[in-house]
């Protein structure tokens, strides 16, 4: 908050022209507080992505654009495999050899010779936010988007502190479009972004980090946990990962509107969708499209036979699930998922065909038996994601059907009970509801806008509603705060 602060007291008291290289230099000073060295790899990105999408734009060939593409392809997935990925390969191949050596049993093989010899890697904070923001760029080219001329304005694309960490992901048409136009200082943005920053606060410290701490609870006591319990921590968890990193999302996007740029929407109340499908349109949206757009259409999308569609949707989610960890619990997720969505369509087309169940489907009892089943989905789908591993997952699950439970309440529900979210959940809930948009066909028009008047016209109230709802969020705050869930990855 302190380095935000600066940034932006620099930003608007520096001449117009050095402001995209004063946030420039910001946003890898920003970076390297973390570990210096890893910002020359954004450095070393940036310049290679920038050159092969100008040597792309260069090409009159198709087949010379194409093998250009391809050599940018495998460069930036090559390392992102080796940053994310090495460990986890070698550990799996010599967990193969192990289980070899079990199973044919390899006498002359010691123990020792299946040992998996992890390598001194540190993952680099955002690497596959960036990464897959330089796989968008060099497709667009290739596919007849203009390049970006200007390289202080592609690295500031590739390097913006408020969304460099995690994310949302941006397409570089929107932010080079932004770029072009004159910074200028707009009291409704910066009460926009102001606001942001706020909620995002309240999200992660006062729900996500109390919701945390009840979570791990939980998942730190698997074996013996009771069946009432098990179900907190797991519906915990799906709650837990949405404050938690929506209100990353909504830091990154205030801190990006004071600044004068508008970086992509992630959520979309996704608690509210009443099947699988509409949940991915709803939920971490920057990913999902960028899986849409940049895996799932080029594999076929929706232009080939029924079963590759499915297919095509099972494997991007997959893939979305090992983009999320280098682990075998991600990938199962990912496949949970990607079941899961190919199941919703089955069922739609079945529904679609049917008299019975396509009249039946605008009540409001079909809407919320799906929206519970979403739900119930989520939750199943979350222990594949909070689990450290699927030996962990597979006993919580067994938890949730009272297999190897002890009783039906304990710990958990009763550290929920003196918690601070009986009282923070329900406000936070009617607070959404109320800026909802059935909120506000319900009330008064003309209310409304006394209400907007007063609020733009006042500093003082403004002023004091954000200090008081800064003294709501450190009185709420747990002991001991978490890192961003989504900085892992």
């Amino acid at each position: 908050m302190f380095f935000l602060a600066v940034m932006f007291a620099l930003y608007w008291a520096f001449p117009d022209r050095h402001r995209k290289t004063l946030l420039l230099i910001g946003s890898y000073v920003f970076y390297m507080t973390w570990k210096a060295e890893y910002g020359l790899l954004i450095l070393a990105l940036t310049v290679i992505n920038f050159f092969i999408g100008r040597q792309i734009d260069k090409q009159t060939a198709g087949e010379k654009r194409k093998q250009i593409l391809i050599l940018g392809l495998v460069f930036n997935l090559a390392c992102l495999c080796f940053f994310k990925y090495a460990n986890f390969l070698i550990d799996s191949l010599y967990q193969c050899l192990a289980l070899g050596k079990h199973v044919y049993g390899f006498a002359h093989f010691s123990n020792s010779d299946f040992s998996s010899p992890a390598l001194n890697i540190i993952l680099p904070l955002g690497i596959s936010f960036f990464t897959f923001e330089f796989i968008h760029y060099i497709v667009d080219v290739y596919r007849g988007s203009k390049p970006v001329k200007n390289f202080t304005d592609f690295a500031l694309f590739a390097s913006f502190f408020p969304s460099q960490i995690a994310g949302p992901i941006k397409r570089f048409q929107d932010f080079m479009h932004q770029l072009e136009e004159k910074p200028v200082f707009k009291n409704d943005l910066f009460g926009e972004g102001v606001f942001l920053i706020m909620q995002g606060f309240f999200k992660k410290v006062v729900l996500g980090d109390n919701m945390g701490a009840i979570v791990a609870l939980g998942f730190n006591h698997v074996a013996n946990l009771p069946l009432a319990d098990a179900w907190l921590a797991t519906a915990g968890f799906t709650f837990q990962i949405f404050f938690d990193f929506s209100g990353y999302t909504d830091i990154g996007r205030g801190s990006a509107l004071l600044f004068g740029y508008k970086v992509p929407e992630n959520f979309n109340l996704p608690f509210l969708a009443a099947n699988l499908t509409d949940f991915w349109r709803r939920w971490h949206i920057s990913l999902s499209t960028w899986l849409r757009d940049y895996l799932f259409i080029p594999m076929g999308g929706n232009r080939v036979a029924a079963w590759k569609v499915r297919r095509n949707v099972f494997l991007t989610m997959v893939l979305g699930g090992l983009w999320h960890g280098a682990a075998w619990h991600y990938v199962i997720w990912g496949a949970f998922h990607g079941s899961g969505l190919v199941l919703s369509k089955e069922w739609q087309d079945l529904v679609s065909k049917n008299k019975t169940l396509a009249a039946l489907r605008p009540s409001p009892l079909w809407h919320f038996s799906g929206l519970a089943l979403t739900m119930f989905f989520l939750f199943l789908a979350g222990i594949l994601f909070r689990a450290t591993d699927l030996p962990q997952a597979l006993a919580m699950a067994a938890r949730l059907l009272g297999i190897g439970t002890v009783g039906i309440s304990g710990a958990v529900l009763e550290s929920f009970q003196r918690s601070t979210l009986v009282l923070t959940l329900p406000l936070y809930t009617l607070f959404v509801v109320l800026r909802s948009k059935k909120a506000h066909e319900f009330f008064n028009a003309s209310s409304l806008t006394v209400i907007k008047d007063v609020w733009q016209n006042s500093f003082a109230l403004r002023l004091s509603a954000c200090a008081a709802v800064a003294v709501i969020i450190a009185g709420f705050a747990p002991g001991q705060l978490s890192p961003f869930i989504y900085f892992q990855f």
